[in-house]
């Protein structure tokens, strides 16, 4: 590490940090270098479908947004502060990148969810040089899942949503005994509970578990 990297600001707020960069260009440029390299790796090996450009453009607009918004809390700044302050590597990694990666996830299922398709991952022929050498494995570091792509992961939160409101939009009384076995309650633990028989829960349950499905088929066609 070389003396600018180490170089170290107390920093207390959001406004704090943009006199630093504005006055230590420097600073400003490594913090934003490094934040960018450990935030659109992480991207990329947990969303290996996404095109390298897409990512680097969601690290973009989460960075903007944060620059404009402000939108950080002070005690994220203090939280693990070293003595003598961070250096721009230690802040890029640190809670505010975590905060920054939040942010540019979310923007990149936003971009998939408004293209609706999937870029699929391209690599060089046998022999080509990679343009990241970093990404060499990523195939077998990424995400296995399913939700291994922005837009099955929004497909999937959009079906978590949904299923909240219509659990929402149940009777008192369905809701109440759906809530309760959601909650990994025995069916003989609600039955006594709710003062009643256990064959009236289970008719309670199918009778939820079947207007929860239809609603949220109905919501998401």
């Amino acid at each position: 590490m070389n003396s600018l990297d180490s170089k170290r600001y107390v920093i207390e707020n959001v406004d704090a940090l943009l006199r630093i960069m504005h006055a230590d260009p420097h600073y400003a440029l490594a913090f934003r270098n490094k934040a960018e390299q450990h935030i659109t790796l992480k991207l990329r090996r947990k969303f290996f479908n996404a095109s390298p450009d897409g990512v680097v453009d969601a690290f973009n607009n989460a960075l903007m947004k944060f620059l404009h918004t402000r939108t950080f809390k002070d005690e994220g700044f203090k939280q693990g502060q070293p003595e003598g302050g961070w250096t721009a590597h230690e802040l890029a990694v640190g809670t505010l990148g975590g905060y920054l990666y939040r942010g540019s996830l979310h923007e990149l299922i936003q971009m998939h969810r408004r293209t609706r398709h999937e870029v699929q991952w391209t690599y060089p022929e046998d022999g080509g040089e990679h343009d990241d050498a970093a990404l060499d494995d990523i195939r077998n570091v990424g995400d296995p899942s399913r939700f291994a792509d922005p837009a099955h992961a929004y497909e999937h939160l959009s079906i978590v949503k949904r299923m909240r409101e219509c659990l929402n939009k149940l009777s008192d009384t369905l809701r109440a005994t759906m809530f309760l076995y959601l909650d990994d309650m025995p069916m003989e633990q609600i039955a006594r509970q709710q003062d009643l028989h256990v064959p009236t829960v289970k008719s309670r349950l199918h009778a939820a578990r079947k207007l929860v499905t239809e609603c949220t088929r109905k919501g998401m066609d």
